[in-house]
């Protein structure tokens, strides 16, 4: 991670980085007063996680929580496009 890139990508980036063993993640998030870092090992097995291309990969919610979890399908969930309005009532 580059020095200052937190402070240009806004308060909802979450950064997850995995151990070489891929039994651990740290989870770095600036929540607008701070950075918090929480950790999460898991017992048996490992994370599942896809090849990285160009250093990052952008995830969305549903599909952090799976990989949090440990679930190793997380990489099938496709984010469902949804439309922005056009027009303002």
């Amino acid at each position: 991670m580059q020095r200052g890139a937190v402070q240009t990508t806004g308060a909802s980036s979450v950064y997850v980085f995995r151990s070489k063993r891929s039994d651990r993640l740290k989870l770095l998030v600036f929540d607008g007063s701070g950075m918090v870092l929480a950790t999460k090992w898991l017992e048996n097995g490992g994370f599942a996680w896809p090849p990285v291309r160009e250093g990052t990969m952008p995830v969305t919610g549903a599909q952090l929580a799976m990989l949090i979890e440990g679930l190793a399908e997380w990489s099938r969930v496709v984010p469902k496009v949804t439309k922005r309005p056009t027009k303002v009532a």
